[in-house]
């Protein structure tokens, strides 16, 4: 595990240096919010976004992101505890693709990379029966899950100038892996792109 880490950071490290010395290419940052599903949990949540886009070429760029997930509630309530919790911080690190781009800068675009959690699980996991001598009562039991796990994302996103030059608004639809699981983590998000350079 140690070792993927170490990979990724000199990975991430290598392709923005690589990026910024090309200064002829534009620089964009967005932020954006979004709602979220736990595939594995059944949890609805909401998740915050920071990107950076580095152009590499006309249509390709590198995107280091970091995202913040947090479970609001069950997409089914019925039986369920309302301890259960999910959150998750995200280090994403793409490479995308303009499949698409019209003269008004419209783009639909795809990406792939890896992407690094640190996260927690908690969940309510059932009752058992605890005898005692003053009366026999029922524990719940709660389990608790710490995630520090490397998986992979898979994205595909709309961008779209808006009056401004500088400025653009973009939908980000991201399948997020983990453990074998896919996907792990489903989210879409609405953001807002400046352009920096």
């Amino acid at each position: 595990m140690k070792r993927y880490l170490a990979l990724y950071f000199a990975i991430t490290l290598l392709l923005t240096t690589k990026t910024f010395a090309q200064g002829r290419e534009r620089l964009k940052y967005y932020v954006g919010i979004g709602p979220t599903i736990d595939g594995n949990g059944g949890l609805l949540g909401v998740n915050v976004s920071n990107e950076l886009s580095f152009g590499l070429a006309n249509r390709l760029s590198v995107n280091p992101a970091f995202i913040y997930y947090q479970s609001i509630r069950y997409w089914d309530e019925g039986d369920k505890d309302d301890q259960d919790n999910s959150s998750g911080l995200f280090t994403n690190l793409t490479l995308k693709y303009d499949v698409l781009k019209t003269k008004r800068d419209f783009r639909i675009s795809l990406a792939f990379g890896p992407s690094f959690q640190i996260g927690s699980e908690n969940g309510y996991r059932g009752s058992v029966l605890r005898y005692d001598p003053f009366g026999d009562y029922y524990e719940d039991l709660y389990s608790v899950e710490r995630y520090f796990r490397l998986g992979y994302t898979q994205q595909v996103a709309f961008d779209w100038r808006t009056k401004k030059e500088t400025r653009s608004n973009s939908v980000l639809v991201s399948l997020s892996s983990f453990d074998g699981y896919w996907p792990w983590y489903l989210m879409a998000t609405y953001r807002i792109g400046f352009r920096l350079k």
